[in-house]
């Protein structure tokens, strides 16, 4: 019963340090856990398998309004050009009969020699010109009055009468634009031009032709280009008039104002009409552009965005929502999926984790009768056979050390024991009494602790003291031939748990194979240094017999403690120390700064159970 329960213990203890490995390695694993888990795959893959329909969908979307757009676009331009060219023929041709009247002979008379001619000839041309008057406003639908005032006679000749002087400002405005068709003096849009242009004198002009826009008119003209809610607005260059479809302006001037005419290059305006997009009040608009340099002004129009692209905004705003909707339903099958397929699948696989933990309380359950159901049941079957193999193994493995250190320990006593008695029959012979009382307590003491310890462990005090034991009986065989040299075991280390003979061996190795050509001075030091949690035996002396080869050997013998070959002390040593410590604990062999062997034990500190505490505690007293 007793070593029934040392296995458990031994069986625990030797995996606690695999426990916190396979922890560790576990914890690193769940970082990727994400990466590698098949619920984002699964999302991939469908998302993969609808995106080349949601791409086409997209792209014919996007297509269509590109269409539109463009179709939009030109018929946007192709009435802009139009009117823009329209109003341009009108105008030139009002501008034609302007320059043909500038020749016109009653008007020249009447300019030049109206004092001269007779009455009747006066009124005669007069007639005449009001005449070539009404045909020159008539001429141009826009033309809603026409005039021309001779300085000579102070008269402005007018369609059906003709009246005193033309006012100042009027004929001012006609001299200073003499190179503009159109221009605004007092809110009205004005054709004209005088003749002679300049004159160097500072005479006034022989005569002034001034041709009056009708503004109603052409705001009637915009208002027909525009369509829906969009509108025109026609402007002049450097800003110098506006025209707009009606009285109150609209957004037409903020958007001409946005686009920035003038910072237009001709580069630019060469590829007329120019089309951009421009947002004003929250809204997009659609503009497009013609610049008239026969008139010296641009015409603007402009379309909301949304009276044409509107339906197709719609089903774009349709088409993400569904777009959102599908991923939503991508989502929610596959984690659906996911908890029927993976999730349990996930809970194998931390199973498994935890068969590789050593946990007996292993066990499956699924509330589905399904595969898994079937899967889960096969899956404890294995792991209750597994553990019961895993205990089997690990009783039969420290069976084996067990029996590697009984063997061990029946190689160690007759050869120890002939010694001693021989030793015994030496100092009987020479009536040394007094070494004889030391010697045969020493030598009780030894063999008590082999033979009463039947405990696969002691303290380690318990330890050092049967090392001490052995070590003070060779001292009295070798006499003044070698002298041990000892540490004080550190801090608490002295209740500390360990297999027992392991430091004994590694004594009796520098005894029997370092020093046993040493005729004299021979040394063997045991010293010890705890760091944190880690105990280091060291044994090393000065013998003269240790090759590279043998060194070698040893070394090999502990990179691989599973080599089969013959059972040494230190192979015994080293294998219990790795089954009760694991891959912490063990021994490592170098040359020693004595020139002989040197043997680094290493123990690694554990708590101590109750049970071990009362074991060791009648081992001590044993």
């Amino acid at each position: 019963m007793n070593n029934h329960v040392n296995v458990k213990v031994r069986f625990y203890s030797v995996h606690r340090l695999g426990e916190a490995i396979m922890v560790t390695k576990w914890r690193q694993a769940m970082k990727l856990l994400w990466f590698k888990s098949i619920y984002p795959k699964i999302v991939a893959g469908f998302l993969l398998a609808i995106m080349p329909v949601y791409a086409a969908a997209l792209y014919m979307n996007e297509s269509g309004l590109a269409s539109v757009e463009q179709e939009i676009t030109q018929s946007l331009n192709a009435r802009t050009n139009f009117f823009m060219r329209t109003l341009e023929q009108e105008l030139r041709s009002t501008v034609l009969l302007m320059n043909d009247l500038s020749q016109d002979s009653d008007l020249q008379k009447l300019s030049t020699i109206a004092p001269a001619m007779s009455r009747s000839e006066y009124f005669q041309a007069i007639n005449r010109l009001q005449g070539k008057m009404r045909l020159l406003q008539s001429s141009n639908q826009y033309v809603q009055e026409a005039k021309t005032y001779i300085p000579l006679i102070e008269k402005t000749i007018e369609q059906v009468s003709y009246e005193g002087a033309m006012p100042p400002e009027q004929m001012k405005a006609l001299e200073e634009h003499p190179d503009r068709v159109i221009f605004e003096w007092k809110n009205k849009l004005l054709l004209g031009m005088v003749y002679p242009e300049r004159l160097r004198n500072g005479n006034p002009p022989n005569f002034a032709i001034a041709a009056e826009l009708s503004v109603p008119k052409m705001q009637t003209a915009l208002l027909q280009l525009a369509t829906g809610d969009g509108g025109a607005v026609l402007i002049g260059v450097d800003n110098s008039w506006v025209l707009t479809q009606e009285d109150g302006g609209g957004i037409g001037p903020r958007l001409a104002e946005r686009i920035d005419l003038e910072a237009l290059t001709s580069t630019e305006f060469s590829k007329l009409p120019y089309n951009t997009k421009v947002k004003a009040d929250g809204a997009n608009y659609w503009v497009s552009v013609e610049r008239s340099a026969f008139l010296n002004a641009d015409l603007v129009v402009y379309v909301p965005e949304a009276e044409f692209l509107g339906p197709l905004g719609k089903y774009r705003m349709i088409f993400f929502g569904l777009s959102g909707f599908s991923l939503l339903v991508v989502i929610l099958f596959s984690g659906w999926i996911y908890s029927r397929i993976h999730q349990p699948l996930q809970r194998m696989v931390r199973a498994f984790r935890n068969i590789d933990f050593d946990s007996p309380r292993v066990e499956l359950r699924h509330k589905h009768h399904d595969e898994f159901h079937y899967l889960y049941e096969q899956f404890n079957h294995m792991v209750k056979r597994l553990q019961v193999l895993i205990h089997e193994v690990f009783e039969q493995k420290i069976r084996s050390q067990r029996s590697e250190l009984k063997q061990l320990q029946s190689q160690i006593n007759p050869h120890f024991l002939y010694n001693s008695f021989f030793t015994l029959h030496q100092m009987g012979e020479m009536q040394d009494y007094e070494n004889i009382v030391r010697f045969t307590r020493h030598l009780g003491e030894y063999f008590r602790f082999i033979t009463r310890n039947a405990a696969d462990e002691v303290s380690l005090k318990a330890e050092v003291g049967h090392a001490k034991a052995y070590v003070d009986i060779q001292s009295i065989r070798f006499h003044n031939r070698i002298s041990a040299y000892w540490d004080d075991i550190p801090g608490d280390w002295e209740r500390q748990d360990v297999p027992l003979l392991i430091l004994q061996p590694l004594i009796e190795n520098a005894y029997e194979h370092g020093l046993e050509e040493k005729e004299a001075d021979g040394q063997i030091r045991v010293a010890m240094a705890a760091e944190r949690h880690v105990l280091h035996i060291i044994v090393e002396d000065n013998g003269e017999t240790l090759t590279d080869e043998k060194l070698r050997n040893l070394q090999s013998m502990t990179a691989n403690s599973d080599v089969k070959g013959e059972i040494t002390g230190l192979s015994n040593v080293h294998r219990r120390l790795r089954l009760k410590f694991g891959p912490a604990g063990g021994l490592t062999f170098s040359r020693s700064r004595l020139g002989g062997l040197r043997i680094d034990m290493t123990l690694p500190k554990q708590e101590r159970s109750e049970m071990d505490e009362e074991q060791v505690q009648n081992t001590d007293r044993g």
